[in-house]
């Protein structure tokens, strides 16, 4: 996701009108993504600090009323934040390894604004120990709500889900495995099994980078191939099956370890302390899962002692 492309337009950018607004709902909350309402709402290097501060105020206005919720929650992560430990977790490609550049003239500002705002449109929660993404799991899993994001990963949350653009609302029930919304696009827990092969070029994760096919010829994973192999998973039994089997043609004795790294990346954790092997919700009951995962923990805590040693 190119995001200094989308803040280059987002002074143009204007919520398309549902055809229904709902009725204002006493409690309801919607959870909007300020990591990336920093970049959108920015605009470009042209756009006055005021009016990146309306374009976020009215982004927080519209979503409350286009969803009937009554109240908004900006989450952040933590400048500081362990993200979850997953820099540590990941092996195969360096965690968010590709991201750089500069940002928009504006972020700062905003990023500023929304830490330490006061007033009565929203409140700020900023997440230290976990990447926001896991605070709308955690919220997610704890209580129906509204989720305003462009962020993909969000696809696999139970919740309804506000597009970023059009603001048009997809309801995603509890417990779902497989849902195509309105937009066309996956939502559901196949859609977390989707990444963990074809990986998220967005945050660095690799996911199974190729299969072998019964011929033996190696080929690459791509968003196509994915969904292929995935064509006739229909829970997430089988979806494990399918994955674990793909990754062990492909890794041998290491796939295990390889597979649940994968899966730590790419699952947003949805208890209270974002564990890292919060996946295993999700997966049979294995004593492979169950070992590697515990190789991974005591790999991440090696690593953690280590750099304890340089403070």
């Amino acid at each position: 996701m190119d995001l200094r492309a989308y803040a280059a337009k987002a002074a143009e950018a204007q919520p398309m009108p549902l055809t229904d607004v709902p009725a204002p709902k006493p409690g309801l909350a919607v959870h909007i993504d300020g990591d990336y309402a920093a970049y959108y709402c920015s605009g470009n290097d042209d756009t006055e600090p005021g009016q990146a501060r309306r374009n976020l105020l009215d982004r927080v206005y519209e979503a409350k009323r286009l969803s009937g919720a009554t109240k908004a929650v900006m989450h952040l992560t933590d400048r500081a934040s362990t993200k979850g430990d997953r820099f540590l977790v990941a092996t195969i490609k360096p965690y968010q390894g590709q991201r750089g550049g500069r940002k928009p003239r504006n972020w700062e500002m905003l990023r500023e604004y929304m830490e330490g705002y006061t007033g009565d449109k929203f409140t700020v929660h900023t997440w230290k120990t976990r990447e926001a993404d896991d605070g709308f799991a955690y919220v997610a899993e704890a209580t129906d709500t509204v989720l305003l994001t462009a962020d993909k990963d969000m696809r696999m949350l139970p919740g309804t889900h506000m597009l970023w653009k059009s603001m048009d609302l997809i309801h995603v029930p509890r417990g779902t495995f497989e849902l195509i919304g309105r937009d066309g696009e996956l939502y559901g827990h196949k859609w977390f099994w989707q990444q963990m092969l074809q990986g998220d070029t967005a945050d660095n994760i690799p996911g199974l980078p190729k299969y072998i096919k019964p011929n033996k010829a190696e080929a690459q994973v791509g968003k196509a191939t994915a969904a292929s192999l995935l064509k006739d998973v229909h829970d997430n039994r089988e979806a494990f099956r399918v994955v674990s089997n793909l990754y062990r043609g492909y890794y041998g004795e290491e796939s295990m370890d390889r597979l649940v790294e994968q899966a730590c990346l790419l699952w947003l954790r949805n208890d209270r302390d974002a564990d890292l092997c919060n996946y295993e919700q999700i997966m049979p009951r294995s004593d492979e899962v169950l070992a590697a995962g515990e190789r991974m923990r005591e790999r991440v805590q090696q690593a953690k002692d280590r750099l304890k040693e340089f403070q």
